[in-house]
């Protein structure tokens, strides 16, 4: 008897999910009748990035790389699999780069560490303790908690080391965010809920880097 093996989804981006990031013109000039539809056959690897004219270079280089990544869903038995919380830093951030807060899950780390790393993204990566949790589960159960994030802010030394910290979180804990605001005193932005359009976030929002 096969046992089918059980799999957890990491969130792939929607079509509707990516198009937030495009130009929202609807031109038509990439062929497609939206930018919806162009971002669901970008999605499909159907067309390249570079065929929209409204994106610049930089962007369109970022896109690219993330639509190479794997996007598989990974295995249940890796399930609670814990990584250190400690400040990652990636693509050497300065102290004005941007920290993604993450559950401490170990695959959710290495997933956004190669999607950071893919995208010559300069940012710090925060893991969080949630006992191990993948951060949908985290705030399901309710384990994505401020204090947590401000306990490894704090053993992280992150206030000395930038010069005004602002916090990205996970578009799953956006109802978090007021709490981590305030017991952190932090800027704190709500990101997208897939991880794999953090980068694009990072890149949009780049004057609140500064």
């Amino acid at each position: 008897m096969v046992v089918e093996q059980e799999m957890a989804q990491i969130y792939p981006p929607s079509a509707e999910e990516l198009a937030e990031f495009l130009p929202d013109t609807d031109c038509t000039e990439c062929g497609f009748q939206s930018c919806i539809t162009f971002a669901s056959a970008l999605l499909e690897k159907r067309i390249s990035a570079r065929e929209c004219p409204h994106l610049d270079e930089e962007f369109q280089s970022m896109l690219a790389s993330l639509l190479e990544l794997n996007m598989d869903p990974i295995p249940y038995n890796i399930m609670m699999e814990q990584h250190p919380c400690n400040l990652i830093e990636i693509n050497e951030p300065d102290g004005k780069s941007p920290i993604l807060v993450t559950g401490n899950f170990r695959e959710t780390v290495s997933v956004m560490k190669r999607i950071l790393e893919s995208t010559s993204t300069q940012a710090f990566l925060l893991p969080t303790f949630t006992h191990g949790y993948s951060v949908d589960n985290a705030v399901a159960e309710r384990m994505f908690k401020a204090v947590e994030v401000l306990k490894a802010i704090k053993e992280n030394l992150v206030e000395q080391r930038l010069e005004r910290p602002v916090i990205i979180i996970p578009g799953l804990a956006e109802s978090e965010r007021n709490s981590i605001r305030q017991i952190t005193r932090c800027s704190v932005l709500v990101g997208p809920v897939s991880g794999f359009l953090a980068p694009l976030f990072i890149f949009a929002n780049r004057e609140e880097f500064l």
